[in-house]
């Protein structure tokens, strides 16, 4: 048989499930917003915790952030734990705990457990915690007035977990270049906020951020905290969603309003962007093998369509027309709920880009190594 029509059948078969998985996408971002017709009208204290570690130029507008949330101020409160810094950090929180008794200092001077640095710091930061609502983000965020609002709207009696979105904050430098590294950083962003908002539409939960993320104490201790998933350097968020999904029959939420978003800054230079998202993927070696297959499914039907280009063309152009048709759709539906727009212009080089990326930067995360606040993996 002749080789190219075993290559057009083969991606044929491949490409049904990759728009089965995009359709049920587009199902899921659908239900997520008939779900969140129920809210809650309870005003929960809750406990903000920040980890932090060297953030002297960062902490300052965090703080100022989550001080001046439309939130009673008596109903929650800020515990900053500085992990270990050498800078200014822990002065400038001093500085606000005078001013705003909201806000706590809880220091770390040696790691005295088996956790990784970050989740010893969050867990020191819940131990110490005087309310059962938890919510976190990190010291380089600035949240919006109606962050802990958001939260606590999500909060019915059967959710356990509330996520959100966490966008780059606004950046626009001069050079071509870099309008476009920031455009894919956008990208990137937009794309993983829509799988972990669909794939909780769909109940089965698998990603989250660190930096807009809210559950309850009781349900951190029934999952046994950080103890399943110490394993990995990173996973504070999306291990943690996935324990709390496979575990527990807590619901979990994943907010669609604009006024929950938690701005991050955005990696300010290659280096530090690819060991960011080296220590991102490093999680997903440990995700369920159901969702190892279907992100490999995902990257070896994309990848096949670009090598496609170059060893039969016309097979090429049909496998990339239909992903992008099919991108498209989901990118049209999550754009909706998560705005830029603007991107949808440019889906097909952004997706493109996308695809070498993720066929460079995946493998490294797996198997390379990375540092994190100078701890290497």
């Amino acid at each position: 048989m002749n080789i190219e029509i075993v290559l057009f059948f083969l991606l044929t078969s491949i490409f049904v499930c990759y728009c089965v998985i995009h359709l049920l996408a587009v199902r899921g971002l659908t239900s997520l917003a008939v779900q969140q017709k129920e809210s809650s009208d309870v005003q929960p204290p809750i406990s903000v915790v920040i980890a932090a570690r060297n953030e002297e130029s960062n902490i300052g507008k965090c703080l100022q952030s989550i001080i001046r949330q439309n939130y009673p101020a008596e109903r929650f409160e800020m515990i900053v734990v500085d992990d270990r810094s050498t800078d200014g950090t822990a002065a400038i929180v001093t500085n606000y705990q005078l001013a705003h008794p909201s806000v706590r200092l809880v220091r770390i001077e040696n790691i005295s457990s088996d956790l990784p640095p970050k989740k010893n710091a969050l867990n020191e930061g819940i131990r110490q915690s005087r309310f059962d609502f938890l919510a976190f983000t990190d010291a380089d965020c600035v949240a919006s007035q109606d962050w802990l609002s958001c939260l606590a709207r999500e909060f019915t009696p059967d959710v356990g977990v509330v996520a959100g979105y966490s966008p780059m904050e606004q950046y626009f430098p001069g050079t071509m270049i870099a309008r476009w590294g920031d455009s894919f950083l956008r990208y990137l962003e937009i794309k993983n906020s829509i799988g972990a908002a669909a794939a909780t539409g769909l109940r089965a939960s698998y990603l989250c951020t660190g930096r807009n993320l809210a559950y309850r104490k009781s349900v951190f201790s029934e999952v046994g905290g950080f103890e399943k998933i110490k394993h990995s350097i990173s996973g504070d968020d999306d291990l943690f969603i996935q324990l709390v999904q496979k575990k527990t029959r807590w619901n979990i939420r994943y907010m669609l309003s604009t006024k929950s978003y938690v701005e991050t800054k955005p990696p300010l230079s290659v280096r530090a962007f690819v060991n960011q998202r080296k220590r991102h993927f490093s999680a997903a070696k440990y995700y369920p093998a159901r969702m190892k297959f279907i992100f490999g499914l995902i990257h070896v039907y994309s990848g096949l369509a670009l090598l496609m280009l170059i060893v039969y063309p016309l097979i090429g152009i049909l496998a990339l027309a239909g992903k992008l048709t099919i991108d498209g759709v989901l990118f049209y539906k999550g754009t909706t709920i998560f705005g830029n727009k603007r991107l949808l212009r440019w889906l097909a080089p952004l997706e493109i880009a996308s695809v070498l990326y993720n066929l460079v930067i995946g493998p490294l995360g797996f198997f390379g190594s990375f540092s994190w606040k100078e701890v290497k993996s």
